[in-house]
């Protein structure tokens, strides 16, 4: 195994871009002797062309490639064609001062492609998955810790609650809240509440929720909450459109496919956010996904043509569902 080549694979883009920066660090290699290069716009070739190119100045050098999809199962439908058999004969002389990158932001590499096969035997493969709600919770419970702070049970269900959908986002609101917090030396729901971003996306997803469940004055409290801090309604109708789609969609995929993970696959999501999306798909009837979308959908038209008010046209359809 080769430790010149390294390839870092998962969901976890932002633990994977974190892996790229220490790998860089410990191969101590200049600021003038790295590149990047994005697979989904340069060939591969290219970036090969360069590893196996000296050093300028200096003793290393680091080429890192992302977007590596074509070793994954899941490819986008642009695709270039890169040559996998000049990665074949890289792996078999890799340049002696070249660290080579690859990344590929998928959950999994295609095990029934030889060139995976030959990077696992001849590259050091590291898999970076998506921290589950257990190693966040610890996680947090530890940087509050080491700071000689103290947090409430509800306070760190609040937090968990507005950053789980991201690890980059988790990462960089705890910074935030840890520098507020620094003279409190202790950590409440309501600090939470006032100091860590609400993500839209699970605003909206409360507001839909709200919406099903005919909640009517919670799906508007929420709605106008999000006004207030400038939201577009144009925008959070478009959110909410998509998530009657996305539930249809993964109605049809339960109805046609009877896979264990036939909604992970087809979404492309992890197997938590497939979860939630099964669970909300099935507690609602079709016919009503359908409705809801045809009115959503007449909105966002009546809107675009001036029409009707895009703020009050989101409060009426609430109001009438």
């Amino acid at each position: 195994m080769s430790e010149k080549v390294m390839l870092f694979f998962g969901e976890d883009t932002f633990y994977i871009k974190n892996k790229v920066k220490q790998s860089i660090r410990e191969f101590e290699a200049d600021d003038f002797n790295i590149s990047t290069y994005d697979l989904d716009e340069v060939l591969l070739t290219e970036a090969l062309n360069d590893a196996w190119t000296i050093p300028f100045i200096s003793e290393r050098k680091v080429v890192v490639c992302q977007n590596a999809h074509f070793l994954s199962p899941t490819k986008p439908k642009k695709m270039l064609n890169h040559n996998v058999d000049y990665l074949k004969e890289y792996l078999e002389n890799p340049a002696e001062n070249t660290l080579l990158i690859i990344t590929v932001p998928q959950q999994k590499l295609d095990e029934r492609l030889a060139i995976v096969k030959r990077i696992k035997k001849q590259a050091k493969v590291v898999e970076c998955k998506l921290k589950s709600g257990q190693d966040l919770v610890a996680w947090a419970k530890r940087q509050v810790g080491n700071l000689g702070m103290t947090i409430d049970q509800d306070a760190l269900s609040e937090f968990m609650k507005r950053v789980s959908h991201s690890t980059e986002f988790a990462f960089l609101e705890m910074r935030k809240l840890l520098l507020y917090a620094q003279s409190e030396k202790h950590i409440d729901k309501l600090m939470i509440e006032n100091v860590i971003t609400k993500n839209i996306e699970d605003n909206v997803y409360e507001i839909t929720n709200a919406i099903l469940a005919r909640n009517h004055q919670e799906a508007l409290r929420i709605y106008k909450d999000l006004t207030l801090y400038s939201e577009d309604p144009l925008r959070i109708l478009g959110i909410i459109i998509r998530k009657y789609r996305e539930m249809l969609e993964t109605k049809m995929v339960l109805e046609t496919n009877q896979e264990p993970n036939a909604v992970q696959n087809y979404f492309n999501v992890s197997s938590g956010r497939a979860y939630y999306m099964m669970q909300n798909a099935k507690s609602v009837p079709t016919e009503k996904i359908k409705l809801h979308l045809k009115h959503l959908e007449k909105l966002d038209y009546h809107i675009k043509t001036g029409r009707i008010d895009k703020k009050m046209a989101l409060e009426l359809f609430i109001l009438s569902t």
